[in-house]
């Protein structure tokens, strides 16, 4: 099993990302071509909003190294420093402890003026929150200026090893669709004050600089998970995504978004390019993918998704089985360094090579007296299963290797570890 992390610009251990599945969308009819959404502004309540719905904004690592220019600050306790590079230029900053006796950093310096010098007028006393084991110190909110750009937002050290720089907030308004209400959203992922930004064509996942646009695909109110531990599978699920060119709604259609500069409304124009139908098997799947239009999420529902005409490819997906009490288990397939590709054509259906029926592989490797078993779950065209997760987003039990003699006597037991 793989771990997934997440975060923009950067080699960096960031926030491992995930937000509970919604699969579960009501019927519609006919949609309008174009749609209206008056957007209202939502400051963020909690980190888990800051960090999620922004999907982790601009994040550095940490560094006991005082970058090129710099001098120390006399009297910091244990000193670390960040560099940001957001579009305006790099924001460079430090953290240190209060005192000798702090458990967290909670104080902070940023060189919003690019002098090359921490003043006191650029000291920002932190919050402590933490989340589990993971512990969180919230700067902010402020509104600051590097260059001609102004930023309003927050500074956040997560686990005293690497530093986020997020909104202050997000767009939300309703859109109406064939009688249906659906709750959609928009937030500066980048940070820069300009609303509307997509993910360009050729842009690496997980590396985008575009906006986030937010969709209630299951109609529960929210963009986030119900429980804690759903926010550790994310980017996965379909509520919260960069701002793609095409965006798929919960009837099925993909739609452009346009912003107004004064963020006070976003427009929704239905694609009406021709489509073509692609067929899976399973009857609930997500796929990231990309195409003529650049970057896109699909969600596929009753085996079948109808997607633009043209050639793709497959970053990762996800199935879903669900059981006899009707809760899903997920599947997660990620394609990496090679994605999977396929075309879709207008006039024959497109069967996805991915999919069940799945089966467990077990590797038997000998060294002198010793033996290495490893077990994998493949899928029916080999391709490797990243992850499995019950319906309430945790890993099955691991499983467990029994050896027997020849007359059937347990000999040795062991367990397989997820790793």
């Amino acid at each position: 099993m793989k771990e997934f992390t997440h975060g923009r610009r950067g080699n960096m251990r960031a926030w491992s990302l995930f937000v509970v599945f919604a699969f579960a969308i009501p019927g519609f009819g006919q949609s309008p071509q174009r749609v209206e959404v008056p957007l209202a502004f939502k400051e963020f309540r909690t980190v888990n909003e800051m960090i999620i719905l922004s999907f982790g904004g601009i994040v550095s690592l940490l560094s006991e190294r005082l970058p090129k220019g710099y001098s120390p600050l006399p009297g910091t306790i244990k000193p670390q420093f960040f560099e940001l590079s957001h579009e305006a230029g790099t924001i460079v900053g430090l953290i240190a402890l209060s005192s000798p006796k702090a458990k967290a950093y909670d104080r902070i310096w940023v060189d919003w003026n690019n002098d090359k010098k921490f003043t006191g007028d650029e000291k920002l006393m932190g919050t402590v929150s933490a989340r589990g084991k993971e512990k969180f110190v919230v700067f902010g909110p402020f509104e600051r200026s590097v260059g001609d750009v102004k930023i309003a937002g927050y500074l956040i050290v997560h686990d005293d090893d690497h530093i986020h720089l997020v909104p202050k907030g997000y767009y939300e308004g309703e859109a109406k669709l064939n009688g249906q209400t659906v709750k959609v959203g928009l937030v500066d992922g980048n940070i820069n004050g300009v609303l509307g930004e997509r993910m360009v064509a050729g842009q690496r996942y997980f590396e985008s600089e575009s906006d986030v646009f937010l969709v209630d695909l299951n109609g529960d109110g929210t963009f986030l998970p119900p429980t804690e531990e759903a926010l550790e599978i994310a980017i996965y699920s379909g509520e919260i995504y960069y701002l793609t060119n095409l965006v798929q709604l919960p009837d099925r259609n993909f739609y452009r978004v346009k912003v107004a500069e004064d963020c006070s409304r976003l427009w929704l124009e239905r694609d009406l390019s021709p489509k073509g139908k692609v067929k899976a098997a399973c009857k609930e799947f997500l796929l990231g993918l990309t195409g003529q239009e650049g970057a896109i999420l699909a969600q596929g529902q009753q085996n079948e998704l109808l997607l633009p005409i043209g050639s793709y490819q497959v970053h990762w997906l996800t199935f879903v089985e669900r059981d006899e009490k009707g809760k899903p288990w997920l599947a997660l397939f990620t394609f990496a360094p090679q994605s999977q590709k396929f075309r879709v054509a207008g006039d024959k259906t497109t069967e996805l090579p991915f999919g069940p029926p799945f089966k467990l592989v077990m590797d038997v490797e000998q060294s002198g007296r010793s033996f290495e078993f490893s077990l994998s779950l493949e899928d029916k065209a080999g391709n490797s299963v990243d992850a499995i997760f019950t319906p309430d987003l945790k890993r099955p039990p691991e499983p467990v290797l029994v050896i027997s003699d020849a007359k059937g006597k347990v000999v040795k037991t062991e367990k397989f570890h997820y790793g």
